[in-house]
């Protein structure tokens, strides 16, 4: 059989890691090591673990440095499966995800392989903004988008893909990722051109709660999203070859614009409600829509929920060769 090497960070875990740890070994897929890494835990799940299962593929590691990208890098060090994937010790897998997975890995072209996921909770109702996101990254899976998207929202849950480990050594692992970590690894894989492909079935159940990390921490607030998202964009899109438009004066267009700004890239910034802003934003001018600037090519960030199909229309009027963003 092929391994697979399972690598999970937990912190202050106790909770839930043995509902995770029993999905693990409910796998129809039994070669597999779960190497887990203790980030500065101040509960006892390795205790747990240790008196609950006897099991020689269950293996513990402290954390080399601190956080869950440090934790990653330790986990990787300790890889021995010719396949990777990653789990969070607050989340189930159903028991034919690694089978499922690793077959389709196999029998394709595509160098990495996701699938669809379910939120679940045992403490409160599941929010209209998961409910959206899951219905958002499963429509990806569908219409096999994964990077046409990539500049609005992460595409791929953190804990849901498999890869050979091999792939994964060479665009870098997870040394040099900035947080949040999942998101920047989507754009490691995009950069090196690895092929995603989807499963039209749900492979991994995200336990939402209060203590998720996500909630929790500011490394994985909007605010760390778009300046990673922002930052990606100018490595591996941005041409100056043509003005760089920002679409939009809302949050998201003012978090954009500042780090541009931040960063010296010349932007012109523009509104459809531009007479609210005579004095600019951020000491820059706002522009209305029929101030667009003419020119033979653009990019334009867009930050509106306005319609991307009509956005794009109106823009073509003034700019034959167009790139569109949406963040």
């Amino acid at each position: 059989m092929s391994r697979i090497s399972i690598l999970t960070p937990f912190r202050n875990a106790e909770r839930f890691i043995l509902e995770t740890a029993a999905s693990i070994l409910a796998q129809t897929h039994h070669d597999w090591e779960w190497i887990l890494v203790n980030d500065h835990s101040e509960e006892n799940e390795e205790e747990l673990l240790n008196e609950k299962f006897q099991d020689s593929r269950i293996r513990c590691y402290p954390n080399k440095g601190k956080g869950i990208i440090d934790a990653l890098r330790t986990a990787f060090d300790q890889v021995s499966g010719e396949f990777v994937t990653r789990m969070d010790a607050d989340d189930t897998m159903p028991d034919f995800k690694l089978a499922l997975m690793l077959q389709e890995l196999q029998q394709t072209e595509a160098t990495i392989v996701t699938g669809k996921v379910r939120y679940f909770s045992m403490d409160t109702d599941i929010s209209a903004g998961y409910q959206a996101y899951e219905n958002w990254l499963n429509q990806r899976v569908d219409h096999d988008d994964f990077y046409a998207h990539i500049y609005r929202e992460c595409t791929v849950a953190s804990a849901n893909w498999l890869m050979r480990t091999f792939d994964l050594k060479t665009c870098g692992g997870f040394e040099n990722l900035t947080y949040p970590e999942d998101y920047d690894l989507l754009f490691r894989w995009y950069k090196a051109g690895f092929h995603i492909k989807g499963i039209h079935e749900v492979t991994h159940l995200w336990r939402d709660h209060d203590q998720r990390t996500s909630k929790t921490s500011d490394d994985y607030q909007q605010k760390a999203f778009f300046k990673l998202k922002i930052k990606r964009f100018v490595e591996l899109e941005f041409k100056n070859d043509g003005p760089l438009i920002i679409n939009g004066t809302g949050q998201k267009g003012r978090i954009t614009a500042k780090y541009l700004l931040e960063w010296k890239i010349p932007f012109f910034w523009i509104s459809h409600e531009a007479i609210k802003f005579p004095n600019g934003i951020f000491n820059h001018s706002i522009l209305g829509l029929d101030e667009i600037p003419f020119a033979e090519k653009a990019q334009v960030l867009n930050t509106t929920l306005l319609s991307e199909k009509s956005l794009v229309e109106f823009y073509s009027k003034q700019i034959p060769t167009l790139h569109f963003y949406q963040l």
